[in-house]
């Protein structure tokens, strides 16, 4: 597979441009959400990137039961694709109106993106999002494994709040992280 994912040009008609995450270094990356169907052939080596990646890897989903996230979803569980230009970077998922704030369902950066500032843009992004809608809370679960993921959350002022064993396999811990949007003046 092809290490860079271009997204085609009639793909984008099914993409709403949403916010732009311009990197520090002035790198155009844009956040677009799903709005239809994306071309099955994205889809399917995005889908086919994420499973070859941790956490998905080494809990063995498949790039079958991940193309879900790249269809459309309600209005409460939006879905995005963050791009460097015309390239695919990476992928989210939210859910609005859990727990008195959203849920981060999914942060995907592709490696080739990662240590870019990609996924900090998503976030400052996404807390500027939940707290004009006034939420008080922002979630995320992330693999005890994965410390790396772990440490990324905590440096944006996500908190553990839980412990989730046997979440996915009973193998393995999962853990619930919280921001509090306190309010700003």
């Amino acid at each position: 597979m092809n290490s860079s994912l271009t997204l085609p040009q009639h793909c984008k008609s099914n993409l709403e441009y949403i916010a732009d995450l311009r990197s520090p270094e002035g790198t155009t990356v844009s956040l677009n959400e799903i709005t239809a169907p994306l071309d099955s052939e994205v889809s399917r080596r995005l889908a086919q990137a994420l499973a070859g990646m941790d956490p998905w890897r080494r809990y063995g989903f498949s790039s079958e039961a991940l193309l879900r996230f790249m269809a459309p979803a309600e209005a409460s569980n939006p879905r995005y694709v963050i791009c460097v230009r015309d390239e695919i970077a990476g992928l989210a998922a939210l859910k609005h109106a859990w727990m008195f704030g959203s849920y981060l369902n999914i942060l995907a950066v592709l490696p080739q993106h990662q240590k870019c500032g990609i996924g900090s843009r998503f976030l400052d992004w996404f807390e500027k999002s939940a707290r004009l809608r006034g939420e008080r809370n922002q979630f995320v679960v992330t693999s005890a494994f994965n410390t790396g993921a772990v440490a990324f959350y905590r440096r944006h002022g996500f908190e553990p709040i839980a412990n989730l064993d046997g979440l996915i396999n009973d193998a393995e811990t999962e853990i619930l992280l919280r921001k509090r949007l306190t309010p700003t003046g």
